[in-house]
């Protein structure tokens, strides 16, 4: 009887071992079916040699953004969806100098080498919502990304941090790739008072300072913005006022949007006419609402008048629907 309970028991224990092997197996199945392996190795100092994933000897061109990497426990860069098939230049002086002048700045390399300047260049555009900038800067990425180039976007102080600490390893990397690094709305990054902008100072005169680069900011309210910011050249050589849409590329814009079956039924002087003193923006709702939506131009234009007085809500002051 004793033996007999022994043996039952070291068959219990075989059933649970072998239980348990198996969910170890399905275990690392199932890990490595959902995450990546090293499939290479990587040389380390000294003779040493790392696991690692397959490399690659640059990244491709486009627009990225700096990320932190738990897994890996490295800065990375993550690249961004971007669109370039409806981008369309607008006879703009903004436009027109602002790309000159980047052309200009890649093809005088050797120049800014002959007379020891670091091969950088700063740019700052400011002007009211909507006005296009954000258009110039697709124009300019676009250009960029066709000769090869990288975009990084920092959109916070915390993408300040992943810039300057990943920046220079970028650089060891791949240390001539056309680099442009957008900052939009630098007011919230470096305005006044905000921790970021003394890290961002010295990203763009300090220590921190690399070769091959063009730094692109725009602000909607560049009083905020301190003259440290504004008005020194060293750090945004170039500065540009994007104004509204004068009638030539209000025209431009409505006559590039629409198709040739649009363009009987509208009077395009008349849109350019009713526009006068609008946004990109706002002419894009207007292409949008008559066109695509299908309302009145008459509608559409009431409707974005009365976009220009604030909203004010009247009541009792209470939080809820119906009363």
């Amino acid at each position: 009887m004793r033996e007999y309970q022994i043996d039952d028991y070291i068959e219990e224990l075989k059933e649970i071992e072998a239980m348990e092997t198996l969910t170890t197996l399905k275990n690392e199945y199932v890990e490595n079916k959902t995450s990546p392996s090293p499939t290479c190795w990587g040389s380390l100092p000294d003779e040493e040699f790392v696991p690692s994933f397959q490399s690659i000897e640059k990244v491709p061109s486009g627009v990225y953004e700096m990320t932190w990497n738990r897994d890996a426990q490295k800065h990375t860069l993550k690249k961004q969806p971007f669109k370039t098939d409806e981008l369309y230049q607008l006879p703009s002086y903004e436009i027109m100098d602002i790309l000159r002048d980047i052309k200009n700045f890649w093809d005088r390399k050797e120049k800014y080498k002959e007379y020891n300047f670091i091969h950088k260049r700063g740019i700052l555009m400011y002007g009211e919502p909507g006005c296009g900038k954000s258009g110039i800067i697709q124009l300019i990425a676009k250009d960029l990304i066709e000769q090869d180039g990288i975009i990084l976007n920092i959109k916070d102080g915390e993408d300040v941090e992943y810039f300057i600490d990943f920046i220079t390893t970028f650089r060891k990397i791949e240390p001539n790739r056309p680099l442009i690094v957008l900052l939009e709305d630098i007011d919230s990054i470096a305005g006044e008072n905000n921790h970021s902008t003394s890290k961002l100072l010295n990203i763009l005169d300090g220590v921190k300072q690399i070769e091959g680069v063009v730094y692109i900011a725009t602000t909607n309210y560049p009083e905020k913005l301190q003259d440290r910011i504004t008005n020194r050249p060293s750090r945004f050589d170039r500065r540009y006022k994007v104004e509204l849409p004068n009638d030539e590329i209000r025209e431009a814009y409505i006559n590039h949007k629409l198709n040739d079956e649009d363009l009987k039924g509208v009077d395009v002087n008349m849109w350019v006419e009713r526009t006068k003193g609008m946004s990109l923006s706002h002419l894009k709702e207007v292409v949008i609402s008559v066109i695509v939506m299908g309302r009145t131009f008459e509608e559409t234009m009431d409707n974005l008048e009365g976009m220009k007085k604030a909203p004010n809500i009247k009541g009792s002051g209470t939080v809820g629907f119906g009363r």
